[in-house]
């Protein structure tokens, strides 16, 4: 590119520009056939100089059509800085079908202006051609979702308009997501008041995405702050549900029962494994306590475990702990060898709290035995502190877990209830 021509467009100079023009009719012509991508239209359109936009297109309307390294017209440059003007006088000469021309990102020039929140521009743009706001993006994205996703809010309000209240509730990227799931996701409390105000959105706030999520589900696995909680009250107000049957958030451990019991159901073989290697570890402990047996005895007896010479005390407190952890992982077994449907509540508590127990058992087992081979049963501290805090900390899941289950039990107990006193009311 002829720097003079370059310098011209960047700062505007029309006298410079016209002064080429006149040495070299061919100077514009000469453009196409450079190495520059960038056109000194491109350069003229972002720097919003209008009067050099005009001469060029003027005297080259073709430029119009030219696109840049990034495969961006002119109109995309204009359309993101928002210079109106000079989109208006690019739309007089360039063809229908290039204002919608997708850049390399997959955005048009409706597209940039929304992100940047260019409201004159969008309106230009739409009065000559309202179809602009319904090409997707080639990630499946609206022009609606880009605005939330961008928060801009006044820009996805103005365009919403495109569309009818019906036509709103259904828009949905490539993950399934609708406006409002996108909407809640980024906490944008303004954004979920307005879609909110839509009957059609409000009708179906409980549609699910691609991965089965209503807008409240998704809400749960998002970071837990004051805006989320604002978004959960206006959801709540909207009288939004979660799906029947399904338990988000039932305790602080707890994701859905039917989330974690499927992820149990798929790792049913994994888990059996891991419950009869506990039992055969514990089995064999038992057989080889610790200090070994005597392999032959005077009196004829052979495998007396060495223990039994010292303290049996000792012994039977092992034997204990090693059963009780050997009996639990066998009705581990017995439990996934029998087909019981994990989904269920109660099994997942004894899987949980019965794992918990395996744990605990393990740890006592540990202190005992290193008691029992230390002079004097010494355990040093820091072994001992941290064996006391795994078990404190087993106990403590346990109840939780315990607790969550109980107020699930009595509030299917009391529903049962109401729902017997109900009918026997309608029958009476």
């Amino acid at each position: 590119m002829d720097p003079n021509l370059f310098d011209a467009s960047l700062t505007g100079n029309v006298q410079l520009l016209n002064t080429l023009l006149q040495e070299d009719e061919l100077v514009l012509d000469r453009i196409p056939l450079s190495c520059f991508k960038e056109t000194p239209l491109h350069i003229a359109s972002l720097r919003g100089h209008l009067d050099i936009v005009k001469i060029i297109v003027s005297k080259k309307p073709i430029l119009a059509m030219s696109l840049d390294s990034l495969r961006r017209t002119a109109l995309h440059l204009a359309s993101a800085e928002g210079h109106v003007e000079i989109v208006r006088e690019l739309l007089k000469v360039m063809n229908p079908d290039a204002w919608s021309f997708h850049d390399q990102d997959g955005r048009t020039p409706l597209h940039l202006a929304s992100m940047n929140e260019q409201l004159d521009v969008i309106k230009v743009l739409i009065e000559v051609k309202p179809d602009l706001g319904r090409d997707l993006q080639e990630n499946g994205e609206t022009i609606l979702h880009s605005c939330i996703s961008c928060n801009r809010f006044e820009a996805m309000k103005l365009l919403s308009q495109l569309w009818s209240d019906e036509e709103l509730a259904i828009q949905k990227d490539g993950n399934g997501n609708t406006l409002l799931h996108l909407a809640v996701v980024q906490k944008q409390i303004q954004t979920v008041k307005y879609l909110l105000e839509k009957p059609s959105i409000k009708a179906t706030g409980n549609v699910v995405n691609g991965h089965g999520f209503t807008p409240l589900d998704v809400l749960d696995h998002c970071p837990q702050d004051l805006a989320s909680l604002h978004v959960r009250s206006l959801l709540m107000e909207a009288n939004f549900q979660k799906p029947k049957g399904d338990n988000h958030h039932f305790g602080p451990f707890q994701r859905s029962t039917k989330h974690k019991g499927e992820w149990m159901e798929k790792q049913r073989g994994i888990l059996l494994l891991a419950a009869i290697l506990v039992a055969v570890i514990s089995f064999d402990s038992g057989l080889h306590p610790t200090g070994g047996t005597f392999t032959g005895s005077d009196d004829g007896d052979l495998g007396i475990a060495v223990q039994t010479k010292e303290d049996r005390g000792h012994l039977d407190s092992f034997l204990i702990q090693n059963t009780i952890v050997m009996v639990i992982s066998l009705v581990f077994s017995l439990v996934l060898l029998s087909g019981i449907r994990l989904q269920n509540r109660f099994w997942l508590w004894v899987i949980n709290v019965g794992t918990l127990y395996v744990v605990f058992f393990i740890t006592v087992t540990f202190l005992t035995e290193i008691a029992t081979m230390s002079p004097d049963t010494y355990v040093n501290g820091p072994t001992l502190l941290m064996c006391l805090a795994w078990m404190l900390l087993c106990i403590l899941c346990a109840f939780i877990h315990t607790f969550f289950f109980v107020i699930w039990v009595i509030k299917k107990l009391l529903k049962a209830r109401t729902k017997t006193r109900n009918t026997e009311s309608v029958v009476v």
